[in-house]
């Protein structure tokens, strides 16, 4: 009778030591797992061109704010950024999230701007997507004492960085300028002609609105022919989303 229940105690003891053993292992699995476990990338932008502004956890909990096509905008504690839908779906433990979820942004969204410039000179643009980058068409035009000029630019906007209430952005891009009879922009002479030109910006916009910003620009036109004159100017932006 003592022999069967040494026996007992014996394979309880075994049993238990077992069970600690593979929660033990278990454990370690489980850790090595999250050690490698890749960050998940949050981006400025929705679009793999943005730069990456932080990486986060594959397990942390993240709060839905915008989607735009397969890019979610979300919150993660104090930051915030773009992620691509199918970066999801790579955390097992993680479901795709139902589009009723996000403030939908139909697309493609097409924000359109007007500003004034320091050189009298009025513009007038649109922002859009375009093989996934974001690109500005801008025109402006200017006839202040006589000196009659017209611009039309395509080029690149980047965002530097992008907060709840204001954003930083640049822009650079590449058109032509048509200096008027009369004009001595890009003309000592002052005669009419066609040349092409580069311009580069930069702007700070306060977010009124989640459709309507208003900013303030540093820009700068280089003139390639002519008489390759550089010139820069201050102005205010009002922008409104479609």
């Amino acid at each position: 009778m003592q022999a069967k229940l040494d026996n007992r105690l014996l394979t309880r003891a075994v049993a238990r030591w077992v069970a600690h053993i593979t929660k033990l292992a278990a454990l370690g699995i489980g850790l090595v797992s999250f050690s490698h476990a890749e960050p998940l990338q949050l981006h400025l932008g929705p679009s793999y061109a943005y730069p990456v502004t932080t990486d986060i956890p594959s397990d942390v909990t993240m709060i839905p704010i915008e989607k735009r096509l397969d890019w979610l905008k979300v919150r993660v504690g104090e930051y915030s950024g773009w992620i691509h839908i199918d970066e999801l779906e790579k955390v097992p433990h993680v479901k795709r999230p139902e589009p009723a979820q996000f403030r939908y942004s139909p697309d493609p969204l097409v924000q359109l701007e007007l500003s004034a410039s320091t050189e009298s000179a009025l513009g007038v643009a649109a922002n859009f997507e375009m093989l996934d980058q974001d690109v500005s068409l801008r025109f402006y035009h200017s006839a202040r004492n006589s000196q009659e000029w017209n611009a039309l630019e395509f080029g690149l906007n980047r965002v530097f960085r992008d907060s709840e209430k204001w954003s930083w952005s640049g822009y650079l891009g590449a058109g032509v300028g048509l200096n008027e009879s009369g004009s001595g922009r890009w003309s000592d002479e002052g005669k009419e002609e066609t040349l092409p030109i580069v311009a580069a910006s930069t702007e700070i916009s306060w977010k009124i609105d989640h459709n309507f910003s208003v900013g303030a620009r540093a820009q700068t036109q280089q003139a390639l022919a002519g008489n390759s004159a550089n010139h820069g100017a201050l102005a205010l932006v009002w922008k409104i989303r479609f």
